[in-house]
């Protein structure tokens, strides 16, 4: 039509790159780490203490930040439902970590943005362009090669692929979700809660485990709850919701597939695990799988000018 001009696109703010970036690099290298605790200490206790100390490390965030706790009996239903969503999902990662490999695990873990992009769609109206099918297609093709490179080992840990894609499924609701809701607080607040109260079920499971073959944890199993105490869960899950609220949910997504790539390498190198051929060609496909929707929209790349409630080290 004359005189008809296009909507411009929505500008994405630098510091959601960035926070992406530390997102799919910490939780990248955790896939080995997690492993390294899980193999000593078992998974209920072992979920139960990174996330109460994670969600202790967010509430005292808060309250250096002077923030308020308090959240409005409207949300407490998207927040229990979110937090249901977590609990669930970080006890199906623990129990399929175990059972396949650690960057495997990963790869099928992250096959959550197909879901996310069509929940998404569905959900939040977020329309699926040719950028966003192209990148899931480069991404899945990236995945396929990993897969497909240890497709024995699948075989042989059918229950841990599936507790992995289970994990992928909800992982896509609590990110739409968690886009859907209207939260009206600091990201750091409804993390802080999310992550404490999903601690509650963790916590009754642990106290019914039996502890009785279990020997004091090692350094290693040390360091690794201590990481996800602080980079695996209070960090990542705060920056990650962060992400969301800053960007369509579906970039969000795809941006996490490097995730996977970076948990091949760290398994390689901390736990001896297969690399070749195929992992590179995966890091060279989902790369640009990453690229295609954010270099291809016009002014895409902004300074986020807004208030910032980004924990500082």
């Amino acid at each position: 039509m004359p005189g008809h001009q296009a909507r411009p696109e929505p500008k994405l703010p630098l510091r959601g790159f960035v926070l992406l970036a530390l997102v799919a690099f910490f939780w990248g290298i955790d896939w080995p780490i997690i492993k390294m605790g899980v193999l000593e200490i078992p998974p209920l206790p072992y979920r139960a203490i990174i996330f109460g100390g994670g969600g202790l490390s967010l509430f005292a965030m808060c309250m250096v930040k002077g923030y308020s706790l308090t959240v409005p009996p409207r949300l407490w239903p998207a927040l229990l439902f979110t937090t249901a969503c977590i609990a669930t999902y970080q006890l199906m990662q623990s129990y399929g970590v175990i059972l396949t490999a650690s960057g495997r695990a990963a790869v099928m873990a992250y096959t959550f943005p197909v879901w996310t992009v069509l929940l998404g769609a569905v959900v939040l109206g977020e329309p699926i362009d040719w950028r966003k099918g192209g990148a899931l297609a480069l991404g899945m093709g990236g995945m396929a090669l990993l897969l497909v490179a240890d497709v024995s080992s699948i075989g042989g840990a059918p229950i841990g692929m599936i507790l992995m894609l289970g994990t992928a499924l909800l992982f896509a609701v609590l990110s739409v979700a968690q886009k859907k809701t209207a939260w009206g607080a600091p990201t750091l607040v409804i993390a802080a809660w999310q992550i404490s109260l999903s601690t509650v079920p963790m916590a009754i499971g642990a106290a019914f485990t039996n502890y009785s073959d279990v020997a004091f944890p090692s350094g290693l199993a040390i360091f690794s709850v201590v990481y996800n105490i602080f980079i695996g869960v209070a960090f990542c899950m705060w920056a990650y919701f962060e992400v969301i609220r800053l960007f369509p949910v579906g970039i969000a997504a795809i941006s996490a597939m490097m995730t996977p790539v970076v948990g091949v390498f760290a398994g390689a190198i901390m736990l001896g695990e297969p690399l070749g051929a195929t992992e590179f060609g995966a890091l060279v496909l989902i790369g640009a799988a990453i690229g295609l929707p954010v270099l291809t929209r016009r002014q895409s790349w902004r300074r986020d000018q807004e208030a910032v409630d980004m924990p500082k080290p």
